[in-house]
């Protein structure tokens, strides 16, 4: 368990940099009168949409449990014990208590803290991890499956408007061009059960390999049933949605700046952000800081013509609305809840876990 709290650490001292980084850039003074200015009923507006984005994102997460047969259940006033006779079942205030701590476990380098929340889910339900891992990384595709076309046509609507300043549109396209490839060579392949069988198959006898050919074989089955178009269709609306909203408070945010409401506007700020979250997302940095950052910064200076102050106040309130609020909130809710979320018995389920890669 220390092991993944280290990273967590890690992850907030890297995203403090980064945002201290970026008062640096700005301009402590220039921001705080920037700051000072900003119409608070816009700051109020942005947050109400960041908890409908988060909504969305936890029907996804639902959804998706759904999937792999965990029951997600209401009213229960003690939390179901595991059992291998009963479907697995966790109470709809636990789901989303593990969904929202979540938020802050994101923030570990390359995301591997979110591998806790796979092993959480197994000591509230009992699925098993290879079951259980999939739905974490299937928010994750979800996510890149929805971002790329709400970015792509972001950057068409904005049209002769786009002048992209320190990054060329070639390498915007390059970039939406291999991820697009990336993620739906990823789905094809998942798909093809014949050729996922034989690679199995194939590496069943590999040395450190052998003992895990089960839980391999499990986790590749609840990965092809999570893909299935007809469950891809509606996490995919559920995630497009939950973006959209993260657009518009974007949007709104560089309204307070000064800048006038348009639909080029609109279409910029959805490009902006959405190019930003893809960055960050392949960039592998503890929750995307760093890169999404300095993306947000250099395309508001090229596509909206801010100017130094005006895009780096821009570049810190998207960075408290897209990172820290859900991180602060994730840390609230562990806070809160740690003896639901990690009790003694989860620690032995992390040894299990820890020792079975370190002998593979």
């Amino acid at each position: 368990m220390s092991k993944y709290r280290n990273q967590v650490v890690a992850g907030l001292l890297f995203i403090s940099l980064v945002l201290i980084a970026v008062i640096a850039v700005t301009g402590a003074a220039a921001l705080a009168t920037r700051l000072k200015d900003f119409p608070l009923w816009i700051l109020a507006l942005v947050l109400l949409l960041k908890s409908v984005s988060w909504t969305l994102r936890y029907m996804e997460w639902r959804y998706f449990l759904g999937v792999i047969g965990v029951r997600t259940v209401r009213g229960l006033h003690t939390r179901p014990v595991p059992s291998p006779e009963a479907p697995p079942t966790i109470r709809e205030r636990d789901s989303a208590t593990l969904w929202l701590s979540g938020l802050s476990l994101a923030v570990s380098p390359g995301k591997l803290g979110e591998v806790l929340k796979a092993l959480v889910l197994k000591n509230l339900t009992g699925v098993t991890f290879s079951r259980a891992a999939p739905v974490v990384f299937m928010e994750r595709l979800v996510d890149g499956l929805a971002i790329i076309p709400l970015t792509t046509t972001a950057m068409l609507a904005a049209g002769g408007s786009l002048h992209t300043g320190d990054l060329s549109l070639s390498y915007v396209r390059a970039v939406l061009i291999s991820v697009t490839i990336a993620l739906v060579t990823g789905v094809i392949l998942v798909q093809i059960r014949p050729l996922a069988y034989r690679v199995l198959a194939l590496v069943q006898d590999w040395p450190g390999l052998r003992r895990f050919h089960g839980a391999l074989r499990a986790f590749y089955e609840s990965a092809f049933d999570l893909i299935k178009l007809r469950h891809l269709a509606p996490t995919f609306v559920l995630g497009l949605s939950a973006y959209t909203t993260d657009c518009i408070g974007f949007y709104l945010l560089l309204t307070g700046l000064g800048l006038h409401g348009t639909g080029t506007l609109f279409a910029e700020a959805s490009f902006i952000l959405g190019f930003s979250v893809i960055i960050a997302s392949i960039s592998a940095l503890p929750g995307g800081a760093g890169g999404r950052e300095l993306t947000i910064g250099t395309l508001l200076a090229g596509v909206a013509g801010l100017s130094k102050a005006d895009a780096g106040t821009a570049t810190f309130l998207i960075s408290l609305f897209q990172m820290w609020v859900g991180v602060l909130l994730g840390l609230v809710m562990i806070a809160l809840f740690r003896e639901t979320l990690f009790p003694p018995a989860l620690e032995e389920e992390i040894a299990a876990y820890e020792a079975a890669r370190e002998a593979h």
